[in-house]
């Protein structure tokens, strides 16, 4: 159907790709019968590789390496930002459970690499809520002696001194707290403008009148779409989800548009899509 002849007997489909990013779209997941092919120059080469391909698409997700050292596994395994490293053994079957001793599940936590809550292969118990009763197995105490409720003050304070605040019936007074307040800020000559948006006093603040509106309409900056303008994009990476998030941006979509399974999990609850 995509116009390519397949001999007879073929197994297996590998495109050799140049590089990593938007101008090599077999570069990311493609759930299809295609595998990217690349060639690196030793270990340390392929490494970098490799973090290349999961930082475009695939963070925290799954790394493997085929190897007769098991040192060489390990250091590999250290580097890479993924939650699971398969050795000597498919990815696609080692990382749901099948060909390794992992949690059998196709359910696979990315970590906070990819933005998830955990790394692990989410299963069963991860659905079940577990009630703890706990007895204390290790006493409280404070090295800090008990000081009782200051009621009475002996000698008015210094001056230039801020008074301790006045406390009735065990209870401070919080028109008391707002005056040391004050007097403490007109001593700093603090001359910053009030921000922008309006602040009105809370129920049950400390101060005992609202805190002034502020006179001037404040309105808020809609973000820029992330392509410049608002047409439609072609195709969003897990990349450029992060990098709109980070903005603040929009990236604007349409139903042509071509959005990669991991660049979905992470925009969706950021609602960072804008359809046009």
């Amino acid at each position: 159907m995509a116009g390519l002849n397949v001999p007879p007997g073929t197994r297996c489909l590998i495109a050799d790709v140049g590089g990593v990013g938007r101008e090599y779209p077999l570069s990311m997941e493609k759930l299809s019968p295609i595998l990217a092919f690349y060639v690196a120059d030793g270990l340390a080469q392929a490494a970098k590789r490799s973090q290349e391909v999961l930082g475009y698409g695939g963070m925290g997700h799954t790394a493997g390496i085929h190897t007769r050292s098991r040192e060489a596994a390990v250091q590999f395994g250290a580097e890479m930002p993924a939650s699971r490293i398969t050795v000597n053994t498919p990815t696609t079957h080692g990382a749901i459970g099948f060909s390794t001793a992992l949690p059998p599940s196709m359910t696979l936590g990315c970590g906070s690499w990819g933005g998830n809550v955990t790394s692990d292969n989410v299963s069963p118990l991860h659905l079940m809520d577990i009630k703890r009763v706990a007895f204390e197995t290790r006493p409280v105490t404070s090295s800090r002696p008990a000081v009782g409720v200051q009621t009475t003050v002996s000698a008015p304070p210094a001056q230039g001194a801020t008074p301790a605040p006045a406390i009735a019936g065990g209870k401070i007074d919080r028109q008391e707290i707002a005056a040391i307040v004050d007097r403490f800020l007109a001593g700093k000559k603090i001359e910053t403008p009030l921000p922008k948006p309006e602040i009105e006093a809370e129920a049950g603040s400390m101060y005992s009148a609202p805190v002034p509106k502020v006179a001037e309409p404040v309105t808020k900056p809609q973000p820029p779409a992330t392509n410049g303008n608002k047409t439609a994009v072609d195709f969003v990476s897990e990349d450029d989800v992060r990098r709109a998030v980070q903005k603040g941006e929009k990236i604007y979509v349409n139903s042509k548009t071509i959005i990669t399974p991991a660049a979905r999990d992470l925009g969706e609850p950021a609602e960072v899509f804008a359809k046009v």
